[in-house]
């Protein structure tokens, strides 16, 4: 069983990494015309760099800890904990896929403004 468990998520994070390349690959090939400085436009654009380091600083920061902190456990659990520690560790992978792909996101987006 730690053999399946090990190739899926090993499968996960192949399809996470190639779905984060993906998008920012987006970023390389989407422009757009300048826009005019307006308020609006540098504080849109002010607000989703906020936005990204405040995700890449805490986001990913606190998935990764738990991440961690759950695969360390499942060496110390029993089968009952482990089950749970497992699907904690699910949980904890597709929180970080989201704050990934919402950063890749925001850059695409970004990239209008460039």
């Amino acid at each position: 069983m730690k053999k399946e468990t090990t190739k899926m998520i090993i499968r996960i994070s192949v399809k996470v990494i190639l779905c984060v390349i993906l998008l920012f690959t987006f970023q390389q090939v989407v422009h757009a015309g300048s826009f005019e400085s307006t308020k609006l436009v540098t504080g849109t654009k002010s607000l989703a760099e906020a936005i990204i380091s405040w995700l890449t600083g805490i986001g990913i920061t606190i998935c990764g800890g738990y991440f961690i902190y759950y695969v360390y456990c499942l060496k110390t659990n029993d089968e009952g904990e482990r089950r749970r520690n497992i699907q904690n560790i699910k949980t904890t992978l597709i929180s970080m896929v989201l704050i990934t792909c919402g950063l890749a996101l925001i850059d695409v987006i970004l990239g209008f403004y460039k």
